[in-house]
C-alpha cells in the first residue's frame, strides 16, 4: 500500500516484510471508510441531537429566559402608563328628511365603503380637533408633578399632531359602525375628549345638514315659479297649434286621421285574400268537372239527390233482372230517375253560378276599398308635418310637467329638512374612564420577554456549541466521528485530588502534608490502577463495561488480540484508559500484556512501579533472536495477576525507526503466542507517526478522547489519518467524564452503593 509519509527505503526489504506482516494477521477485518464531509460540519442530524444540546444547556435557557422575564418586568413597570378608550357610532340609512344632495347622504357617494371612509377622515380632521380643544380648553392645561419642570405648554399644532397620533378610528369590517379610541395617560380625561369629539362631530354634521337642506329649499323655491311658468307656456302654444292645423287626437298620443287610415288598411287586406279565395273557387269550376268541385260536394241538396239517385238505380236494377223493360212499374222507375237527374242539374248550375257572383262581388268590394285607402293616406300625408310639430310640443309640456313635479316635491322635502334638525349618527356605547392600563401590558410584555430570553438562549446555546469544537458529553464522538463509542471513564474526584497533593508537594517541597497525605501520597489513589486499587469505584465499573464492549466480538471468533491505545492531543488519559483495561481484562482471567508504545515519556514503568532499564526499544534495538529469548527475561509480571508490563527501555533510539524495523514485527508475532491480549500505550498521534505505524501491525486502534479537551477537528483528523492508512478503528472511549455537567444518565443509585462499599 502507498504511504507517502513513511519515508521507508526500500532496499532494505523492510517493506516488503512490513506488507508479508499484514497477510499474517489471523483475521481480515472491515476497512473503515473516511469521515464523510456531512459528519464533520453538522453534527447535528436530528431534532433529537438539539434537544440533548437544550438540556444540557438548559441552565442557561433558564437564566436568559429568567433575565428576559425580569428585564420585561422592569421596563414594563418604568414605562408610562397609558389608558385607552373607546366609543362606537353607528351611521343609519337616510331618512324621509334627507335629499339626495345633501352632504352627508351615503346615496352621494359610490359605494358604503367610500362613504365610510368619508366619516373616517372627518373625524380626524385638524378643524374637528380644534373645535374639541376649544371645547374642553386642552391648550391651557399645563403638566403636573415632575412634568411640570421639564415639559413645556405645546402650542396648537403640535398638540394637533400629539391628538392624531394618539386617536385611532376604524371602521368594522362591512357594517355601518366606527370604532373610535384615544391613548392617554389620564383616563379621565381620555373619556371626556372621545365624548366631546363624538359629540362635537354629530353637532357639526347636524348643522352641515341643516344649512344644506336650508340652501336647497331656498334655490328650488326660487326656481320653483320659473318652472310653472314655462310650464304654462308651452301648454298654451300646444292647444293653439292643435286648433289651428286642425288636429284631431282621441288621445294624447292617436290622431284620428291615422287610426282611420289603419282601419281601412287592415279592410283591405281581408278584402284582397276574399277576392283571391273567390277567384281560386272561379278558376276551379270552369277547369274541373262539377262533380269534383268542393262546393257541390259538400252541398247538402246535392248530397240528398245522390243519395236518391243510387236508390232509383239500385230498385230499377232489381225489377229490371225480373221484369221487362215495357213493364209499368220498371217505366215509372225510370221516369224517377230521369226526373231526379234533372234536378240535380238545375242545382249543379245554380252552385256554379253562386261561385262566380261571390266572386265578382269580392273584387267590387277590393276595388272600393283601394280607393278608399288612396284617398286616406293622402289625407295622413297631408297632416303629418303638422303632427310632428305638434309631437315636439307636447313633449315639450311633458317635460316641463315633470320637472315642475320633481321641483314641487324636492322643495316640500327640503322645507321640513330644514324646519328640523336630524342626525343619522347614534352612539351606540359612550367613552367610560378605564381602570386598567392599556399599555404596558405586563402579562403580554412579560410572555414577550420570557419568549425572547428563551429564543436569545437557544440562539447563544447554538452558538456556544457551534464555537466550542470540544467533545463534552457521550455520543458526541459517535456523531462527530461517525465510531462507535466503546465506553465513558468518568472523572475520578479521588484521583483529581491525588494529583492535586503530588503538584502542591512538587512546588512547595518544605510544606508538610496535609493530614491524611501520606495515605493519598500512595498510588491508591493513581487514576492509572483505579480498576485494581478502587474496584467498587464507579471508574472501575464504567471500565468493565468498555472492556465488553472491546471483547464482545469475541463471540463472533473475530475479536482484536493486539489493539493499540492513542490519542488525538496529549493529556487525553489514553495512559489511565489503557491501564484499566489492561487491570480489566486480567480480572477475568486473561493472560494480557501491557507494552509502552510512547518511548519518548514513558510512564508505565512509574505506574507499575517496575524498572524502566531494559524494555520495548532495547528488544527491537538488538539483532539477536527473539525466539530463544525466555518470555519472562522480555516482560516484568506486575503485582496485578494475569498483568505483565513491558517498559519501554533505556534506548535512545528515534521510535519511529525501530517500529518500522523487522524486529517490531518478529517480537508482535512471538508475543501473539504468549499472550491472550495485547495492549499497546501508544503516543498522541497528531504530531507523531508512531500511533499510526503500530496501527498497521495491530488488529486495531481505540481513539481516547477528553470530555472537555479534546476537539472535533483533532479527533476528526486523527480518524481521517486512520482511514488513509487502512487502519482498522475499533471506536472511541470518552475519558474522564463529568456526569454533572450532563445529567440524566442516572448515576445517582450507583454514587450511594459506591458510599456504602466504602463504609
Amino acid at each position: 500500500m502507498k504511504d507517502p509519509e513513511f519515508p521507508l527505503d526500500k532496499s532494505n526489504g523492510r517493506m516488503t516484510e512490513f506488507h508479508s506482516r499484514a497477510d499474517q494477521r489471523p483475521a481480515v477485518y472491515r476497512h473503515v471508510e473516511s469521515p464523510s464531509a456531512e459528519a464533520a460540519s453538522a453534527g447535528y442530524d436530528s431534532l433529537l441531537d438539539y434537544w440533548h444540546i437544550l438540556f444540557r444547556h438548559r441552565k442557561t435557557l433558564l437564566a436568559c429566559a429568567l433575565a428576559g422575564l425580569l428585564a420585561a418586568i422592569i421596563i414594563s413597570l418604568l414605562q408610562t402608563r397609558i389608558y385607552r378608550v373607546r366609543t362606537s357610532l353607528e351611521f343609519q340609512g337616510a331618512s324621509f328628511l334627507e335629499t339626495k344632495n345633501s352632504s352627508d347622504s351615503s346615496g352621494s357617494y359610490s359605494t358604503p365603503e367610500s362613504y365610510m371612509e368619508t366619516q373616517v377622515k372627518l373625524l380626524q380632521s385638524e378643524s374637528l380637533l380644534e373645535h374639541v380643544i376649544e371645547k374642553l380648553k386642552l391648550q391651557e392645561q399645563r403638566p403636573t408633578g415632575w412634568r411640570a419642570l421639564t415639559s413645556r405648554a405645546p402650542d396648537r399644532d403640535e398638540l394637533i399632531r400629539k391628538i392624531q397620533r394618539n386617536l385611532t378610528v376604524r371602521t368594522s369590517g362591512n357594517s355601518r359602525v366606527l370604532e373610535v379610541l384615544y391613548e392617554s395617560p389620564d383616563p379621565k380625561g381620555a373619556a371626556d375628549f372621545v365624548n366631546t369629539l363624538v359629540s362635537e362631530f354629530i353637532e357639526l354634521s347636524q348643522e352641515a345638514r341643516w344649512k344644506s337642506a336650508e340652501g336647497t329649499a331656498e334655490w328650488l323655491t326660487n326656481h320653483l315659479n320659473i318652472m310653472k311658468a314655462q310650464l304654462e307656456q308651452s301648454e298654451a302654444q300646444l292647444q293653439d297649434y292643435a286648433r289651428t292645423s286642425g288636429l284631431t287626437f282621441t288621445s294624447e298620443k292617436e290622431n284620428l286621421a291615422e287610426n282611420q287610415l289603419k282601419e281601412i288598411q287592415d279592410e283591405v287586406s281581408k278584402a284582397q285574400a276574399d277576392r283571391i279565395a273567390s277567384q281560386a273557387k272561379a278558376e276551379a269550376a270552369k277547369s274541373k268537372p262539377p262533380d269534383s268541385l268542393p262546393e257541390i260536394l259538400e252541398d247538402p241538396t246535392m248530397r240528398e239527390y245522390r243519395q236518391r239517385l243510387t236508390d232509383l238505380q239500385r230498385q230499377y236494377a232489381e225489377l229490371s233482372a225480373a221484369l221487362t223493360p215495357e213493364h209499368p212499374k220498371v217505366q215509372r222507375v225510370q221516369a224517377q230517375i230521369n226526373e231526379l237527374k234533372f234536378e240535380m242539374m238545375n242545382e249543379r248550375n245554380n252552385v256554379l253560378r253562386r261561385i262566380n257572383n261571390e266572386y265578382g262581388a269580392a273584387v267590387r268590394r277590393e276595388t272600393l276599398l283601394s280607393k278608399a285607402h288612396a284617398e286616406q293616406q293622402k289625407l295622413v300625408a297631408d297632416q303629418s308635418e303638422k303632427a310632428i310639430h305638434y309631437d315636439t310640443l307636447k313633449r315639450d309640456v311633458d317635460s316641463n310637467r315633470r320637472l315642475y313635479e320633481a321641483m314641487l316635491q324636492k322643495v316640500k322635502e327640503a322645507s321640513l329638512a330644514s324646519a328640523m334638525r336630524d342626525s343619522n349618527v347614534l352612539v351606540i356605547d359612550r367613552a367610560k374612564p378605564p381602570v386598567l392600563p392599556y399599555r404596558p401590558n405586563l402579562p403580554v410584555n412579560s410572555a414577550i420577554g420570557l419568549f425572547g430570553g428563551v429564543l436569545l438562549g437557544f440562539g447563544f446555546v447554538l452558538v456556544r456549541e457551534r464555537v466550542d469544537r470540544r467533545i463534552s458529553a457521550p455520543g458526541d464522538a459517535q456523531v462527530y466521528l461517525d465510531l462507535p463509542e466503546l465506553g465513558v471513564i468518568p472523572m475520578d474526584e479521588a484521583a483529581i485530588t491525588w494529583q492535586n497533593g503530588k503538584r502542591l508537594q512538587a512546588h512547595h517541597p518544605a510544606t508538610p502534608p496535609p493530614a491524611g497525605a501520606a495515605a493519598r501520597s500512595s498510588l491508591g489513589d493513581c487514576p492509572e490502577l483505579a480498576t485494581w486499587k478502587r474496584k467498587p469505584s464507579l471508574v472501575a465499573e464504567c471500565t468493565r463495561t468498555t472492556l465488553t464492549s472491546i471483547l464482545l466480538p469475541i463471540q463472533n471468533g473475530d475479536g482484536p488480540q493486539v489493539i493499540v491505545f492513542t490519542s488525538p492531543c496529549p493529556g487525553d488519559g489514553k495512559t489511565t484508559v489503557a491501564c484499566n483495561l489492561s487491570i480489566a481484562m486480567a480480572e477475568i482471567g486473561r493472560k494480557v500484556l501491557l507494552i509502552e508504545g510512547d518511548l519518548r515519556r514513558p510512564r508505565l514503568h512509574k505506574v507499575f512501579g517496575a524498572s524502566n532499564s531494559w524494555g520495548l526499544s532495547d528488544l527491537l534495538w538488538t539483532n539477536a533472536s527473539l525466539d530463544t529469548v525466555p518470555i519472562t527475561e522480555m516482560v516484568r509480571e506486575t503485582e496485578v495477576s494475569g498483568l505483565w508490563l513491558l517498559p519501554g527501555g533505556s534506548c535512545g533510539v528515534t521510535p519511529s525507526n525501530l517500529f518500522y524495523s523487522p524486529q517490531m514485527l518478529r517480537l508482535l508475532k512471538r508475543l501473539r503466542a504468549e499472550f491472550d491480549m495485547i495492549l499497546i500505550d501508544a503516543p498522541p498521534m497528531i504530531h507523531l507517526a508512531d500511533a499510526r505505524v503500530l496501527g498497521r501491525l495491530a488488529d486495531g486502534v481505540i481513539l481516547v478522547v477528553r470530555a472537555g479537551q479534546t476537539t472535533t477537528e483533532s479527533a476528526l483528523f486523527a480518524r481521517q489519518r486512520f482511514a488513509e492508512d487502512g487502519t482498522r478503528v475499533l471506536g472511541t472511549v470518552l475519558n474522564s467524564w463529568n456526569p454533572k455537567t450532563t445529567p440524566g444518565y442516572g448515576y445517582g443509585s450507583y454514587r450511594n452503593y459506591q458510599a456504602h462499599a466504602a463504609q
